[in-house]
């Protein structure tokens, strides 16, 4: 087994870096270091970190759009960065060498019912399901638990896709499709939204539960985590194990703070703090190690690409991507 990067804390850590004079490099350098985040509400564990005032000469901002942040990858500006766990495989299959450095949300996936009598993938047979990301990882999981239950996604359901989770939140409140498949936090917008406006909507099925149950591997789906820059993984190796060990004390702290969590984060991200604040409960949020998460990641690349093998650059990644 490969062994993790170390049991000491960030604090020892940073002390020890500060003892050999290797913390300077942190603060002092020609820019700052931005630690980018998605835009969405897991990414409350990477604006915690860096507030934290534990990876000084950190700053952390977010990626617009997956434009913006592949442009970031090649030109070599992005450093240290959020991604789903199957772009950054694509991107190292392809060349680019991008190492996974831990994963931080198993699960962001729901359906939502305008009645209570949806609880089972079965339930929606017959049904118009609006969901968005057509082809991406969120669709093929989607499929993945249709097919799993004895669904046809073909012919069984009907599927309408719009571009994205925002575009489907309006447009299922206003009436299209029976059920909507929606991402966290979109799913907690859309239940903040109806009771604003007295309409009946629930949480149905949380697709990561039923993953689990066909796996066997419980409710754990590594979709979301952080990634790092070949070479500025080699030069920067402590500050990368730091920015790991920030994020775990993170991700616990923002579990027993989400309030406090959501103020961070919305000063970064295209949300208001209070849809932030109660849509993290909903990500199954676990920040692990590349390499402790490793099985389970290789089980959800398998999976999607029964579906798709191109998704993921055609096979699984090499250990090296795996970092720990």
């Amino acid at each position: 087994m490969k062994p993790l990067h170390g049991q000491m804390n960030r604090r020892t850590l940073l002390g020890g870096l500060a003892a050999s004079a290797l913390l300077p490099q942190f603060a002092i350098a020609s820019e700052p270091l931005t630690l980018w985040g998605i835009p969405a509400s897991p990414s409350a564990v990477f604006a915690r970190a860096v507030a934290s005032g534990d990876l000084p000469g950190v700053e952390f901002d977010i990626w617009k759009s997956t434009d913006q942040m592949r442009a970031g990858i090649a030109s070599g500006k992005f450093k240290l960065f959020a991604t789903s766990t199957y772009a950054a495989a694509n991107f190292y299959n392809r060349g680019a060498g991008i190492r996974m450095i831990n994963v931080v949300t198993w699960g962001v996936l729901y359906v939502m019912a305008r009645n209570e009598n949806v609880t089972r993938i079965e339930d929606l047979a017959g049904k118009r399901v609006l969901l968005s990301n057509k082809n991406e990882a969120p669709d093929l999981l989607y499929r993945l638990v249709l097919k799993w239950s004895g669904l046809d996604p073909d012919k069984d359901v009907e599927l309408d896709y719009v571009g994205s989770p925002g575009e489907a939140v309006p447009l299922y409140l206003t009436g299209r499709g029976d059920v909507a498949v929606l991402h966290e936090p979109a799913a907690t917008a859309a239940l903040m939204r109806a009771t604003k406006a007295e309409q009946p909507l629930f949480r149905a099925i949380d697709i990561t539960e039923v993953y689990g149950q066909h796996t066997g591997r419980g409710p754990r789906i590594p979709q979301v985590g952080l990634a790092a820059n070949p070479e500025f993984l080699a030069a920067q190796a402590d500050l990368v194990a730091a920015t790991h060990d920030a994020c775990v004390e993170a991700g616990r702290w923002v579990l027993e703070n989400p309030e406090e969590a959501g103020t961070i984060s919305a000063t970064h991200l295209p949300l208001p703090a209070p849809v932030i604040a109660r849509s993290l409960p909903f990500v199954h949020l676990d920040v692990q190690s590349a390499w402790e998460a490793k099985e389970d990641i290789e089980v959800y690349f398998n999976h999607l690409m029964s579906l798709d093998p191109g998704i993921v650059g055609g096979k699984l990644p090499a250990d090296e991507f795996y970092w720990g």
